[in-house]
Formats: C-alpha cells, structure tokens, sequence
C-alpha cells in the first residue's frame, strides 16, 4: 500500500485504542517498544508481510452467551488500520442508505427514525400494510469465506486483498475450535441450569464465519450482502426496506407479493451466499399486529404509529440500572462512571423515554 504513513498508524493508536481498550496492562505493554512495533506494523501495511493472527478467545455471559475473539495491540491497530483507510473507503459506495448497521452517522437510531418515516409514508395510502422481517441463521458463523473474497478481490490492491484474506481465513485454524469446546466444557460445569444454552454455541467450519470483535469483521458482514440489498429495493422494488446486519424490515401493501418476495430472496441467499434463513423468526405481520426491531415494538393502531421499548429491553434496564447503583453505593464504581451509564440510558432510547425516566426514578436514589 503506498499511502501508509507512520502518522496514520499512531492516530489509530492514540485516537481509537489507548481511550478504548479496558485492559491498559496491555498499553502499558505496547507503550515499552512502541517505536519498534510501530514501524513493525508500518511494514506489514507497506508491504503485506503478515501470515498469522492471533486470538484470544473468551465468554461472555450477559444478555446471553457469546464467544468473543480478541486481539493484541499490535494487531488490533493493524485491523483498524485496514478497515479505516482501506475497507471503508473503497467500499462503502457500495452500500445503500438503508443499511443502516455500524456505520457512522447511521447506527440504531438512524434505523429506528427511518423506519418510523416508512411507516408514516406506508400509512398515507394504506389504511394496513405489511411487514416482512427476515433474520438470517447465525449470520457471523454462516458467512462464506470464497463467496466474500471473490466480492472484494477486484475492489483491492494485492497487499489490501492479501492482509484481508489473512483475516477472513484466520478461523480456520483448528485451535479456534478447540479453545471454544474447552470453554464450553467449564461453564457447563460451573452453570449446568444454562448448559443447553452454552452447548448451542456454535463453532466455525472451514472457510465459514467470520470472527467476532473485529472491526474489519462488522464491517466486511454488512458488505456482504449488499447486492441482496440492492436486488430487494432496486429489482424488487421494495423501496420501504432497513437493514441492521442479519435483520430486516421491508414493508408493502400487498400480503401475497411479499410472499413471493422472500421466495426470490430465500432463494438468492441459499444458492448465492451459502446462508440460511431463522425461520422461527421470519414471518409476515400487519401494521396493526406490529413487529419488533431495534429494540422497539412497532404498529399502527386507529392510523396513529406506536413505538415501545422491548420488555426484555426494559428489563435489561431495570437490571443494569440496579447494578450501577450497587456499584456505586459500595464504592465499586466512581459517580462518574455511575453518572454515564445513568445518563447512556436516559440518552439512547429516543423513543419511550417517559418510561425510561420512570425506570431511573425508581431504581437509582
């Protein structure tokens, strides 16, 4: 890649990571041959000579259980590197508007708005309409490494494509696996009431999935289906459509034709992209009986558009809410970080925020 500078590898170390990363044990570490690591990693970009990624592979247990894969300093400013200055550049244009997950200036509350503007539109010529919600069957695990590389492979440079290819196939190693049956194994014995839960987890088959806590990742599966994407609203012409990475909303007057829509679609990305749809959580509702994304419950009743948080959203709440202020009330927190995570709730929910206020009230004094 010839337009790596130093200058651009620290500002992704001082600007996205020292602030960001939790564990300053591993700063602390990076910070004592900073100078040779950064112009270590200035060589892997300029040059491409990187062969292995590394990953620490953990639990986490709430809202429910879900593998994570970590990264070293050193490699984590490399995947940011690539997904700031190469990914996101060369193929953002790529994406429709409608697509609305982990990208700047669109996110939850971008989708939420926009779907509330579509049903206000759908409501102005149809006293019902239709939703069709399509989740897709352990997306992150079911994305197809061969499928990805031969999208991006045109769009790259030969260094770009070698060092994403790198990360795409790194979950093909067989300790990745390995490492998870072992995890698996020892929260079984430590939470037997959740073991059914734990042994769902799923692992990776070769060339499929990709790992989950990179940011190159999130970005490369929001990519990956953006010509189903395009296919929906342009070929479909099913203009009223969000799409929040395996979850979608695309709305129509007319019952029958979204029918034969997910046909085309359920087709499409069985033969195309290698994956499945959730079909417990795919289905075709009414305004009137609503549906549920973001979070949100969505309907219309008497013309008028209703929007409510979630119940489990609430309750996650409650139970944040009630932690914080343990926390705080036994010195385990500062006021500080009590404050924010207060204030983070009283701020996110755009919608319902009456009821959200009446949480705070009740939970924290």
């Amino acid at each position: 890649m010839n337009d790596v500078t130093i200058s651009k590898i620290l500002s992704i170390y001082n600007e996205e990571l020292v602030k960001k990363v939790r564990n300053k044990k591993k700063i602390n570490e990076f910070e004592k041959y900073k100078i040779t690591y950064i112009r270590s990693i200035y060589d892997t970009l300029k040059f491409g000579n990187f062969n292995y990624i590394k990953y620490n592979i953990f639990l986490i247990k709430e809202p429910k259980y879900r593998i994570i894969m970590s990264v070293g300093i050193y490699d984590k400013i490399i995947n940011h590197y690539l997904t700031k200055y190469v990914l996101e550049p060369k193929l953002t244009k790529y994406l429709d508007n409608r697509n609305v997950a982990t990208r700047k200036k669109f996110g939850t509350s971008y989708g939420i708005d926009l779907i509330k503007k579509y049903i206000e539109e759908e409501k102005q010529n149809n006293k019902i309409f239709y939703i069709l919600k399509i989740d897709l069957r352990k997306y992150f695990y079911s994305i197809d490494h061969i499928v990805l590389k031969s999208m991006i492979k045109d769009k790259l440079s030969d260094i770009e494509y070698h060092l994403i290819e790198l990360t795409i196939d790194s979950t093909n190693y067989s300790y990745i696996n390995n490492t998870i049956n072992k995890l698996k194994d020892n929260e079984i014995k430590r939470n037997s009431n959740r073991s059914r839960e734990i042994e769902e987890l799923p692992l990776y088959n070769k060339d499929k999935g990709l790992a989950i806590g990179l940011v190159s990742n999130q970005f490369l599966a929001i990519f990956y289906l953006y010509k189903l994407h395009n296919y929906i609203i342009h070929k479909l012409k099913l203009k009223h459509s969000v799409f929040y990475m395996d979850d979608y909303i695309i709305m129509h007057k007319d019952k029958e034709y979204l029918k034969s829509a997910l046909k085309r679609i359920e087709y499409i990305l069985n033969n195309v992209y290698k994956l499945e749809l959730n079909t417990k959580k795919t289905m075709i509702t009414s305004s009137k009986e609503g549906f549920v994304f973001l979070q949100y419950k969505f309907k219309v009743i008497n013309n008028k558009t209703i929007i409510k948080l979630r119940r489990d959203t609430i309750n996650k709440i409650r139970k944040n809410l009630k932690k914080s202020n343990y926390l705080y009330k036994n010195n385990y927190i500062s006021f500080k970080s009590y404050f924010s995570s207060v204030n983070n709730y009283q701020n996110t929910f755009k919608y319902d925020k009456i009821k959200v206020s009446r949480i705070i009230d009740k939970y924290i004094g």
